[in-house]
């Protein structure tokens, strides 16, 4: 036996051991439904850590025999009418609930389908006032997924003045990757229908599930799907009250340091390791700001490096597993700008750009999309990736700088040798997280497959680690049986994949950017679409810079599938573009110093700063830089 085979072997030991003192409990001591879901609820937080993780992603036989007891526990408690589920217990599957998906899809059972339909059939038997008075009712809804929901159920749910309707309508958001005519439609339903949220009480441990919904809504394709957020906005302001959370008055607390006397300017950042995309795309902004600012970092210790905090003048520490509390934050400085590279990915992000904690806020479209948040006053953006007024809820400064190559090299970045494409089929590249594939696009790839000539075969990078990468390589290869659906693994692994690839597919409607410099990077063509939102527009706003745009980008679904379909069925044109692509010298340029955005942006803010006024009242207005910097 090699090393790998006794590490996954002891991995396997150790985590057979703990269900099988779950199981103990549950089937043999008979341990009620609260405490075992506490102890539940702690395994799953380490099956989704190293090294249970690790087991945990291989399509072996111990993956799903060891799924398949985890489901059989989900199966017990949720169908075990005899004891009554407390909201508290509800809270609990709710957390556990994309997990206990996933696992029931790895299993040897394929889904919670034979437990739902059951209960399904019991509760139909009987009729309540209320949707979640109905103890079958309820419990099918915690064991199904967004994909398998009944309308009639949803609608139900979403007409409910109570909490519990509200955490089972969470439960259902939380899908990543809902790729099912229903899962669609029951996403984009609740999403537009989220007056059910307004009944959440203000308690801080909801702050996880409530923030997943608040950022996974962008990745949907209904045009109203931020609407949501003005409800969940709601939720945190509530927050608010109840801790008692308030800013000092602006400029009151004097940063130790900051001997120019310059405004200060805090600098709210949800991950910024020098290795992270955000660092790798703020960090020549933030250099150019600390020339007029005193710069102050505030972020979660593990979200930050010594790499990223050395940037700045001060680093103020968010409260690892306390982060909701935010008043020593608060307490810490009174800034006069505060400045969000992003809003969506932490729980406690989300909540400071519901305060107003600076005179003006403003963001950057790091997680791109629009906040509906009243405090939020403007959102940076370029002539080339605005749009219209009324998508975007913030003011904008619209810049005349292009994004183009100014993201820093990644600090693993090495020339990947030229790949050796095999002939015996056109392979694609689809390099996305998982929460930005959907119905749309997937139905697009099939009828791109549908039009090809030849034998295509996809390559999805879905981002996904332990059983939700085999959650996902399942439902992906549902609709592409010969798909390759790679593993997260380091970045020079995953240069060396994607070069061996003729082209690139970029997702819609929410596109890519890094994404699709790497794909420049080595010279791989790829096509996108350009939509009607921020996070519809950077992949044109990268390859525009290049003069790509005319072999790129698509302005309609059709227009994509037939770009997309004409390179596979022409070689010789497609081989054109790789050639064109290279002719570029993407890493040339990539590797230079000079950042004119970067300048821009300071010179927009300055102005921005010198006129409060004119950019917070009233919203949705577009700023150019004529006449103003």
């Amino acid at each position: 036996m090699n090393a790998l085979e006794e590490q996954i072997q002891t991995t396997y030991q150790e985590l057979d051991s703990e269900l099988t003192q779950l199981e103990e409990a549950l089937y043999l001591r008979r341990q009620a439904p609260g405490p075992f879901l506490q102890a539940l609820g702690k395994l799953v937080n380490r099956c989704e850590q190293k090294p249970y993780a690790n087991l945990l992603q291989l399509e072996i036989q111990g993956t799903v025999e060891l799924c398949t007891r985890l489901a059989g526990l989900y199966a017990h408690v949720l169908t075990n009418l005899t004891d009554k589920l407390t909201f508290n217990e509800v809270f609990h599957l709710t957390l556990q609930k994309r997990f206990m998906t996933q696992v029931f899809e790895v299993s040897g059972y394929r889904s919670s389908q034979f437990a739902r339909r059951l209960l399904l059939a019991k509760g139909r038997e009987k009729k309540t006032r209320e949707f979640t008075d109905n103890p079958s009712l309820l419990r099918a809804t915690l064991l199904g997924n967004v994909n398998e929901v009944d309308t009639e159920d949803l609608v139900a749910l979403s007409l409910e003045d109570s909490e519990t309707a509200a955490m089972l309508c969470i439960g259902l958001l939380l899908d990543r990757l809902p790729l099912s005519v229903t899962g669609e439609a029951s996403r984009n339903y609740l999403l537009e229908n989220g007056t059910v949220f307004n009944h959440l009480r203000p308690l801080e441990h909801y702050a996880a599930v409530v923030a997943n919904v608040w950022m996974l809504c962008s990745y949907a394709s209904s045009p109203q799907k931020h609407e949501v957020k003005k409800h969940l906005n709601q939720w945190f302001q509530r927050l608010h009250k109840a801790k008692g959370i308030a800013p000092k008055p602006a400029g009151s607390v004097a940063q130790p340091g900051n001997v120019d006397n310059k405004p200060v300017m805090a600098v709210v950042a949800e991950s910024f390791t020098s290795v992270h995309a955000m660092y790798r795309w703020y960090a020549p902004i933030i250099r150019e700001l600390k020339k007029d600012f005193f710069m102050v970092l505030v972020a979660l210790r593990g979200d930050v490096d010594d790499t990223s905090m050395s940037l700045f003048d001060r680093y103020i520490e968010v409260p690892a597993g306390d982060e909701m509390n935010l008043q020593p934050v608060l307490n810490q400085c009174t800034p006069d700008v505060a400045y969000f590279t992003s809003v969506g990915m932490r729980a406690w992000g989300i909540s400071m750009a519901n305060l107003r904690w600076a005179p003006l806020q403003v963001m950057s479209f790091g997680h791109p999309a629009t906040t509906h948040s009243p405090h939020m006053d403007v959102a940076f953006i370029n002539t080339r990736t605005v749009v219209d007024t009324g998508v975007v809820q913030e003011n904008m400064l619209v810049l005349d700088s292009e994004i183009g190559s100014l993201i820093e090299k990644h600090v693993h970045l090495e020339q990947v040798p030229t790949a050796q494409l095999a002939s015996d089929c056109v392979h694609i590249a689809v390099p996305c997280n998982a929460m930005k594939l959907n119905l749309h696009f997937v139905t697009a790839l099939k009828e791109i497959e549908r039009l090809a000539e030849k034998p295509v075969r996809f390559t999805f990078f879905p981002n996904e680690y332990g059983v939700s990468h085999l959650s996902a390589e399942r439902r992906l290869k549902a609709h592409f049986p010969n798909a390759l659906v790679a593993r997260r693994t380091t970045y020079t692994e995953y240069l060396t994949l994607l070069s061996h690839h003729h082209m690139a597919l970029s997702p819609f409607p929410f596109g890519n950017a890094t994404s699709t410099i790497d794909c420049l990077l080595l010279g791989l063509p790829v096509v996108a679409w350009l939509g009607e939102e921020p996070h519809s527009r950077s992949d044109y706003d990268v390859l525009a810079a290049f003069e790509l745009e005319d072999y790129c980008i698509a302005t309609s679904v059709d227009n994509y599938v037939q770009g997309a379909a004409r390179y596979i069925n022409t070689p010789e044109l497609l081989e054109e573009l790789r050639t064109l692509i290279r002719s570029k010298n993407f890493l040339e340029r990539h590797s230079q110093d000079e950042n004119p955005l970067s300048q821009e942006f300071c010179k927009a803010l300055k102005w921005a700063y010198a006129n409060p006024q004119a950019v917070q009242n009233p919203r949705g207005l577009a700023y150019t830089p004529d006449g103003r910097w």
